[in-house]
């Protein structure tokens, strides 16, 4: 070992990065602002300079359940009349006619389904509730501050009931 070298260049290179991460912490601290992830701030472009506080989570209101009744009421109006114009057109053959037809049979029958769900949610004691199928799915969302055991069970017994799809493929979705 040689006399009078305190420390190698290796050493040194690590008290520096040590140092360098000390002070870039120390800095974050000392100037961060007090801000919690998932909030941010409006600044209006205005003089009046005001600000006002946001959530990244979106406020849930009362109207979710028919603001998605709605949409899903204007979409299939959209499908059906696009369904409607495709069996008036003279290009169709029959087969093609007869699967337009079965496919808007289907979209009628999914609707009654997803309507007499809702409706049976409703008489167990969920006053909101909006169920979704699909082609081997269903999904519902209901409001409740936390389903217990028993309610899941009776969601899930009218899902099967009514659409008769596999209970692994029914999604309960609780919204307070």
């Amino acid at each position: 070992m040689k006399k009078g070298k305190v420390l190698t260049k290796g050493q040194l290179a690590l008290v520096l990065m040590v140092a360098a991460l000390g002070a870039a912490v120390w800095m974050n601290m000392r100037f961060s602002s007090n801000k919690y992830l998932g909030e941010a701030t409006y600044v209006d472009k205005t003089e009046n300079k005001s600000a006002v506080q946001t959530s990244a989570k979106p406020e849930q209101t009362d109207d979710y359940f028919e603001t998605v009744k709605k949409e899903r009421q204007s979409s299939r109006k959209k499908i059906e009349d696009e369904l409607a114009e495709t069996l008036k057109s003279e290009r169709l053959t029959e087969e093609d006619k007869k699967t337009v037809a079965e496919k808007s049979s289907m979209l009628a029958d999914r609707a009654e389904k997803e309507n007499n769900i809702e409706s049976l949610l409703k008489a167990k004691g969920f006053p909101k509730a909006v169920a979704f199928i699909g082609d081997d799915t269903v999904n519902i969302v209901v409001q409740s501050d936390g389903l217990t055991a028993s309610q899941t069970l009776q969601i899930q017994d009218i899902a099967v009931d009514q659409t008769s799809v596999n209970l692994a493929k029914i999604k309960i979705v609780s919204v307070k």
